[in-house]
């Protein structure tokens, strides 16, 4: 198959650098110093599942310069997507799938309003990857689970090949059932972990043995969830004592993207997160005050953020 991934890095190097190890035609869509040492030096993976290296590896910053695909893989950030979303319109064929793999729950929802339905299907990812330095990747965790699925809940060919494509190169691939259900399992751990790990300054371990912190974490995610049974996603009845176990689970020093991210001055996922179940509520008629005191107190440090760009 011949695949595009837009966006190559933690997300994308690693899904795409499988694709292209499992001998699949993989051109990376990059940018900047990442985008030359692929170029110069191939793509390599140092990873706790085995490490690779993809050399040579197809790289541009130029969709047109690839044409029509199979597949697009689209794994930017949530805050790219608006941007990056018409530069997708060249690698789309009449037979192209776009496959997002993006944190939040409604990265399908962008893609359709620029490329149209028929084009997109839902997914996401769970892995803990990142760019070391330009053309390597770090994959730090076990963790490599992507789920695909179609919005109608149908099963289909085009889904059942990219998850195969994967399954065959050692990732946790899953032809999702219900896909809306997938996203928001996540989105319901994500969001509030996010927010309030980033609040507290504080890793996983801390926020569970903190008993203040660890009930507002419990209240976020009930908020999250009680959106999700709103809008008719056949969540777990159980779904806020899953996931304050799953948190259990993870290492006591485990911390989020967001967190790291606040603490480097960087952009970060916040409209995807706690924005999102903020205008959501706002939309439903529910109360989401966690949320709000989240997105309210966070918001001043992504604008200076954004500012310092």
């Amino acid at each position: 198959m011949k695949i595009a991934v837009f966006g190559s890095g933690g997300v994308g190097g690693y899904y795409g650098g499988l694709l292209a190890k499992g001998g699949h035609e993989v051109i990376f869509i990059a940018r900047g110093e990442h985008l030359k040492a692929i170029r110069e030096n191939g793509l390599w993976v140092y990873s706790v599942n085995g490490d690779f290296g993809i050399k040579p590896a197809q790289a541009t910053d130029d969709p047109k310069e690839v044409g029509p695909v199979d597949y697009v893989v689209v794994a930017v950030k949530h805050y790219h997507l608006k941007d990056v979303a018409a530069k997708i319109k060249p690698l789309i064929g009449l037979k192209t799938t776009v496959v997002p793999l993006l944190n939040g729950v409604d990265a399908h929802e962008i893609l359709i309003e620029a490329l149209g339905r028929a084009a997109v299907v839902a997914g996401l990812c769970s892995l803990v990857s990142m760019i070391d330095r330009p053309g390597v990747i770090y994959q730090l965790s076990k963790l490599n689970r992507v789920a695909v699925g179609e919005l109608d809940c149908k099963k289909s060919i085009r889904v059942e090949q990219i998850v195969n494509a994967w399954r065959d190169c050692g990732a946790q691939a899953i032809h999702a059932d219900d896909i809306q259900v997938e996203m928001w399992n996540k989105f319901i751990f994500i969001a509030p972990f996010g927010g309030v790990s980033a609040l507290a300054r504080a890793n996983a371990g801390e926020i569970l043995a903190c008993k203040p912190t660890r009930t507002l974490y419990r209240d976020a995610i009930d908020e999250a969830a009680t959106l999700g049974r709103a809008l008719k996603v056949n969540l777990d009845t159980d779904i806020v004592e899953k996931t304050m176990v799953f948190t259990e689970n993870f290492e006591p020093t485990t911390t989020s993207s967001m967190q790291r991210d606040v603490a480097e001055g960087k952009l970060f996922e916040l409209e995807a997160f706690s924005g999102k179940i903020v205008r959501l509520g706002e939309d439903l008629g529910i109360p989401t005050p966690v949320h709000n005191a989240i997105f309210a107190l966070l918001k001043p440090i992504l604008v200076r953020a954004m500012n310092a760009k």
